[in-house]
């Protein structure tokens, strides 16, 4: 995977020189193997990769194909890449590489907008047509690769990440945006972001920009189109999503040209995945764990269940114990490599982890989406047992904060509607009607929320170090069929009712049916000494003061007891606070 940006004007001009260089900086950590860039008037493009299929410089990217006049920047895996090539070829196409860049070109020649149907992977592209004078740009069913962009009169531009697009005097913060970001996990849906003027693609959407600025998109994938299926038995359930689980892990092995490892943090979806690694002799597995110190009653690490599988299973464990001063000395390096900001406190896990991981390795597999897939998370069991609307129960249990609260915690002049009421509002209104309360709650967690909570976390943290990781939880045929299924029974026994039945083929009752552990950062939750300080220090400064986000009283009532002020799903409220200024002081101020 890798870093793509570029920029079309529509002013007459070329692409400035200086900002082009700025934005290919922006995304270098991305794709440290190779760096280029294509100029033709009016546009540019620019990409950065990382090589992990065919890594000849036959797949350098930018990659133009002289015959269709075309030119691709491309971010991502496309799994089924080999049997698209072998299609294409019975079609008459010619290929010069061995990678999936290729095929994607071919793809677009032959099939048209509709060549992202038959891409079964994660993916962003932008690809030019020199006849045609456009952009087609598109990103995959899920939203798992990001791709930002920003359009006016004068041009179009789109990155991998923010940093390239943003200016410190052109953005705007929206209103809208600032109350989803303290509302829903640190989660701005797509379009949107913190900023007026700036735009992600949604997930399984696409867009044509031609040379006049003019814009088309497409809604090429959509959740509703999926049925439930209730004449199905338990057996043949946990079969097909056995089955389309391994299936998931071996395209995420095999599709590479070097050792693919495993982030294991001991809880059962990354132990579910070494293990069924490791039994299928999938590939001798490299499996890395880290952890933090405790503090009072909040434990910093798992490494007694990772110690476990990992001895188990016989794979080449590695543990990172990251002490305090390591911790701190990261924290500005890890806000200003978030896109947007993240109140999640893992963050910094998933940084360290792969500042480490990625020394001896350049792909690895992870477990998100198990939750949102399989019904784990506490909250789902809350919302199905609560009373009242839709959206009613879906805020109790879900939201961060009251708007009540929201409102005292920022200056008024920010405080206008309930804009994540509005929103939750609209997404179940948008869902099927002939499926369940908890089949809508977890399609509009798979299909708006995931991409920029946990999803956006882990790609922007491991690829900060050059570090590609795989999601075969998020595998779309595994996550079309568990979406088929009535969700409440995925909800027996405290969730993930269907995995745990898998996982007892392959691991022990004592590592499957303990209490789920959300993974902590504890000097980030309990705040003290110079964590403290580093707080204290943000939010009393005088930038913090001079943008005016926050109510100040509210600021002084929190710090004279920093541990004692918590968001509903547990953070701690400074926390909050500080990251997101401390993301504008780096990331836009600076």
């Amino acid at each position: 995977m890798c870093g793509i940006c570029g920029e079309m004007r529509f002013d007459g001009d070329k692409p400035n020189q200086s900002k082009m260089h700025n934005m290919m900086d922006s995304i270098a950590k991305r794709g440290p193997d190779h760096r280029d860039e294509y100029r033709h008037g009016n546009i540019y493009l620019g990409h950065r990769r990382l090589s992990v299929i065919d890594i000849s410089s036959k797949s350098n990217q930018p990659m133009m194909d002289a015959k269709s006049g075309r030119v691709i920047v491309f971010n991502g895996v496309i799994y089924n890449y080999k049997e698209l090539r072998e299609l294409l070829k019975k079609k008459g196409y010619r290929f010069s590489s061995d990678g999936d860049t290729e095929v994607i070109l071919k793809s677009y020649d032959y099939y048209g907008r509709d060549c992202v149907k038959y891409l079964d992977g994660v993916f962003s592209f932008c690809i030019y047509d020199l006849e045609r004078k456009d952009f087609f740009l598109a990103r995959d069913r899920l939203g798992i690769k990001p791709l930002y962009y920003k359009i006016n009169n004068e041009y179009f531009s789109f990155s991998s990440n923010t940093r390239a697009l943003t200016r410190k005097d052109d953005n705007i913060i929206s209103h809208q945006s600032l109350h989803y970001q303290f509302t829903l996990h640190s989660v701005v849906p797509a379009p949107n972001t913190i900023f007026e003027n700036l735009y992600k693609l949604e997930p399984g959407h696409s867009m044509i920009i031609n040379h006049k600025g003019e814009v088309s998109k497409d809604k090429y994938y959509s959740f509703n189109d999926i049925k439930i299926n209730s004449n199905i038995s338990e057996n043949e359930i946990l079969e097909e999503s056995e089955r389309l689980l391994l299936k998931a892990i071996e395209k995420r092995f095999y599709t590479a040209d070097v050792n693919v490892g495993v982030l294991l943090s001991g809880g059962l979806d990354s132990s579910l995945i070494v293990a069924m690694a490791a039994e299928n002799k999938l590939s001798k597995v490299n499996t890395f764990s880290i952890g933090f110190p405790t503090i009072s009653d909040e434990v910093g690490d798992e490494f007694y269940y990772s110690d476990i599988v990992s001895k188990q299973f016989k794979t080449k464990h590695h543990k990172y114990h990251i002490n305090q001063n390591s911790l701190f000395e990261s924290l500005d390096d890890v806000i200003r490599e978030m896109p947007e900001p993240m109140f999640s406190q893992d963050s910094s896990a998933f940084y360290l982890l792969a500042k480490e991981v990625s020394k001896n390795q350049k792909v690895v597999l992870s477990g998100q989406g198990a939750d949102e897939l399989f019904g784990g998370y506490f909250w789902y069991e809350k919302m199905n047992e609560t009373a009242g609307s839709d959206s009613e129960r879906f805020m109790r249990h879900y939201f961060d904060r009251t708007h009540n609260d929201y409102c005292n915690t920022i200056n008024k002049q920010y405080v206008l509607n309930n804009y994540s009421q509005e929103l939750i509002e609209i997404l179940f209104k948008d869902q099927r009607d002939d499926i369940g309360y908890i089949d809508k709650v977890l399609r509009i967690d798979l299909s708006t929320l995931i991409t920029d909570d946990p999803v956006k976390r882990i790609d922007s943290m491991t690829m900060a170090h050059g570090l590609e990781t795989r999601v075969p939880f998020l595998d779309i045929d595994l996550v079309e069929f568990l979406s088929s299924l009535p969700s409440t029974q995925k909800l027996k026994n405290n969730g993930k009712y269907y995995l745990k039945k898998i996982a007892e083929k392959y691991l022990s009752k004592e590592l499957i049916y303990r209490d789920k552990f959300y993974f902590p950062v504890p000097p980030l939750k309990i705040l003290e000494g110079k964590f403290l300080d580093y707080i204290k220090a943000i939010l009393l400064s005088k930038s913090c003061s001079e943008r005016g986000l926050y109510n100040q009283d509210n600021i002084n009532t929190l710090l004279l007891n920093p541990n004692s002020h918590f968001t509903k799903l547990n953070g701690n409220k400074l926390w909050h606070l500080a990251l997101l200024e401390r993301w504008f002081q780096l990331n836009i101020d600076a």
